[in-house]
């Protein structure tokens, strides 16, 4: 497992997810019009650069889940299937989606309500259980797991509070919660950070003419017309907050919003008159090209790059101080050297920010931190935080002797070997 694995399956998941979406827009856009559309999301996919590892971030996996259940929701509005095992499928996956990513709960419980309503309206009352039970069914299960390991305080300690806390205080970021919905900050993070930002931009321009033509011709719109436009309207709202409620202004966060986005756009153009569409999708085109040649130009600075000498001479050490299949540990955020090293990681985290946070979890993390190096013996300890940007969050990340048990333990057990430009490397003892 390296880099071009995991690039290569990041590229399957965005080829199913734009499979997905061009089943949606074959619902109830011409063929013409869903390839545009699908062309052009398919220049933003191919030549956006967000500056952090989207090859292995948990939201490709996440929009595909999310893209695919909403073409299921549209394909049963449209009449196309109402078998109860699709149901069960689809409260299986709906359950599922909160341990793909704790940021996924708000469009999971949307898109599972935007169901059970179409459930309600036909009465179908065991298609409602089925619904449910399946939704609740994959945390029974996981909850039971644990439970018979012995380590269910783990499970909740590690999943459900971390990122509870992540997303509904100020622990990981000081934006107070009122302020992370405030739009000044909301058209910042949209419009002004990273290469989609003008992709956005002219979505939002061919929205807003879409919408115009829309209220001054006065087209007759047919229900199932106002259901998708409605649907899609909160699904993107959703999808808005979801990214939001964090406080953090991360890149990849952005990606929840090219899906509804896209969608959006495609629905208001569909209810748009001829002409209007016909120059819609001209603009949205000419812009789509525009844009993917400047991503391709522009790149932004690599800061992989910048220290990949340093990188190769931390990963020299530990390939001379350990065996490939022996674990270590980096203290810090530069998980690059596990996986160029090949070497295993020694502790469940591939980082250890969140040590020097301010939080009730601390001893907690202490503990499984140093239960995991009392298991897994690595033979490397290297610690990189360095006060520069060598490691991700450099400004905010603590060396490991700040948290006295850490410091005993590994002055203990292992001894210092190498200081690389501030990094310090630790052999264990024998």
């Amino acid at each position: 497992m390296g880099y071009v694995v995991s690039e290569c399956v990041g590229l399957i998941f965005w080829l199913a997810t734009t499979f997905f979406l061009y089943k949606i827009f074959d619902l109830f856009l011409s063929k013409q019009t869903t390839l545009v559309l699908i062309w052009g999301f398919c220049l933003l996919i191919g030549t956006t650069f967000v500056s952090d590892y989207t090859a292995y971030n948990s939201e490709q996996l996440s929009v595909l889940m999310l893209t695919a259940s909403t073409y299921v929701y549209f394909s049963y509005c449209y009449g196309q299937w109402k078998n109860r095992y699709g149901i069960l499928i689809f409260g299986l996956v709906m359950g599922s989606l909160v341990y793909v990513k704790f940021q996924n709960v708000p469009m999971g419980i949307f898109l599972s309500v935007a169901l059970l309503i179409e459930l309600l309206i036909h009465k179908r009352w065991k298609s409602i259980v089925i619904l449910i039970a399946g939704g609740f069914l994959p945390t029974v299960l996981i909850n039971l797991y644990y439970f018979s390991k012995g380590s269910l305080m783990i499970f909740w300690n590690n999943y459900f509070w971390n990122y509870f806390y992540y997303s509904y205080t100020t622990q990981f970021s000081d934006i107070p919660i009122s302020d992370r919905f405030n739009l000044v900050r909301i058209f910042r993070f949209i419009y002004f950070y990273d290469d989609s930002k003008w992709y956005f931009l002219v979505v939002t321009i061919i929205v807003a003419i879409g919408v115009i033509a829309n209220v001054t011709k006065r087209l007759p719109t047919s229900a199932q017309q106002k259901k998708i436009f409605f649907f899609s309207l909160l699904y993107t709202a959703v999808c808005l907050y979801a990214i939001l409620q964090s406080g953090n202004s991360f890149g990849h966060y952005k990606l929840y919003l090219w899906i509804p986005v896209n969608l959006f756009t495609g629905i208001i153009i569909s209810m748009s008159p001829v002409i209007v569409q016909k120059y819609c999708l001209i603009c949205f085109l000419i812009s789509s090209t525009v844009i993917a040649g400047k991503n391709l130009f522009l790149k932004e600075k690599n800061l992989v790059a910048i220290h990949s000498n340093l990188d190769q001479k931390i990963i020299a050490s530990i390939t001379k101080n350990s065996r490939s299949d022996e674990p270590v540990v980096v203290w810090g955020w530069r998980d690059q050297l596990y996986v160029r090293a090949q070497r295993p990681m020694g502790y469940r985290d591939a980082h250890s920010f969140h040590f020097a946070l301010k939080s009730r979890l601390i001893p907690y993390w202490t503990t499984d931190f140093l239960n995991d190096l009392r298991n897994n013996k690595p033979s490397v300890f290297v610690d990189v935080t360095r006060p520069d940007d060598y490691s991700t969050f450099a400004k905010i990340l603590a060396p490991h002797n700040r948290i006295p048990q850490i410091k005993s333990y590994i002055d203990s057990y292992y001894s210092l070997i190498e200081n690389i430009e501030g990094v310090r490397i630790y052999k264990r003892k024998p």
